[in-house]
């Protein structure tokens, strides 16, 4: 074998042995917000079980063939409120507390500091999520504006009598969430609930209304966007935008949610030029926060789908980060280097000298 064949080989055993020893030397530690991760999924937790025992006092329906670990979070098959049909392993996805973890990090990922404006969107087709989201906005003292609807998909917070408006509502109630909606709308079709009976509607306006919850309605749903943004960015200084859920106001009337994976957007998988809440914050350079695709989320940030058992707050990949010794790559690279330049002919070594 040629020397310059054989420096060469020397190359990449070189390479091979540093990523050996990178692998074997690597090790597993805490994230740096693992106590306001544990926090955060610990409250969601407490939530979640006040919800539970809410159903249980009132009797209201609960099909436990559907919630399997009893979380309270599950909702009907089907209801006058229903507005579309959803994921059920996608729902039972979302109701792991650790997902308030998840938020967590996503707001640290984003540099988000305490007392930093966050604009949240949400619907009751996923109020764990909606729980997550506060939670960890809460324990990382962030301050959102927050309007919620109560029009739901399958399985989501869809029970008349108990929407995600009247769950939050408890929750604050009880001290457990700290920022009730600031706004409230109907939800479903345009956002207008056109696929509801329109008496029960006005039952269910009425109840919010009376916990104090102001309603926002517009019967134009893109002026009902535009008003919506309007108001967030009267806030102040947004630094993200939270989407929980996929009701009209967030994409408007674009198909490109269907396939845009969850967790931070900072443009869209394709091109789109419809006017949403998602298109609007992303067009003023303003990341975004999209929760819905649970799949996708869960498996990025090394959550379980559709757990059994329901993991307990601090299980999971999300709370730890894996470290390798940078001498090594260094020390590797560097020798690669060497033995790849010693392998060059004379003239390209002079050549490259010469340069230098």
């Amino acid at each position: 074998m040629k020397k310059k064949e054989l420096l060469r080989l020397m190359t990449l055993v070189v390479l091979l042995i540093s990523l050996l020893l990178l692998d074997i030397t690597k090790s597993t530690v805490p994230t740096g917000d693992r106590d306001q991760k544990l926090k955060a999924s610990q409250k969601a937790a407490d939530c979640f079980d006040a919800i539970y025992r809410l159903k249980l006092d009132r009797n209201l329906e609960m099909n436990e063939t559907a919630d399997i670990n009893r979380t309270g979070m599950i909702g009907l098959e089907y209801s006058f409120i229903t507005t579309t049909i959803g994921n059920l392993e996608a729902k039972r996805t979302a109701t792991n507390p650790n997902m308030a973890a998840v938020v967590v990090d996503m707001f640290t990922e984003l540099g988000l500091q305490p007392g930093d404006k966050i604009a949240v969107n949400c619907s009751g087709s996923f109020p764990a999520l909606n729980i997550a989201v506060m939670c960890a906005a809460e324990v990382m003292e962030l301050d959102p504006y927050l309007i919620s609807s109560f029009g739901a998909s399958t399985h989501g917070a869809n029970d008349p009598e108990l929407t995600w408006l009247d769950m939050e509502h408890h929750l604050v109630g009880l001290g457990l969430l700290s920022h009730p909606s600031d706004l409230f709308s109907i939800g479903g079709m345009e956002d207008l609930g056109k696929e509801m009976p329109p008496e029960l509607i006005d039952t269910i306006v009425s109840r919010i209304r009376g916990y104090g919850y102001e309603q926002f309605y517009h019967e134009d749903l893109l002026e009902n966007i535009r008003q919506r943004y309007h108001i967030y960015r009267q806030q102040g200084d947004v630094k993200c935008f939270i989407n929980v859920g996929g009701n009209d106001a967030s994409f408007g009337d674009s198909s490109v949610m269907i396939h845009t994976d969850g967790g931070i957007l900072t443009e869209l998988s394709e091109k789109d030029n419809s006017t949403g809440l998602v298109q609007l914050f992303l067009k003023d350079g303003i990341p975004v926060i999209h929760l819905l695709n649970m799949k996708s989320l869960a498996t990025e940030y090394g959550l379980p789908i559709d757990p059994l058992p329901l993991p307990q707050p601090g299980e999971g990949d999300v709370y730890s980060e894996i470290r390798y010794r940078k001498e090594i790559a260094v020390i590797g690279l560097t020798a690669a280097a060497i033995l790849l330049w010693l392998s060059r002919d004379s003239a390209e070594k002079k050549k490259t000298l010469y340069k230098i």
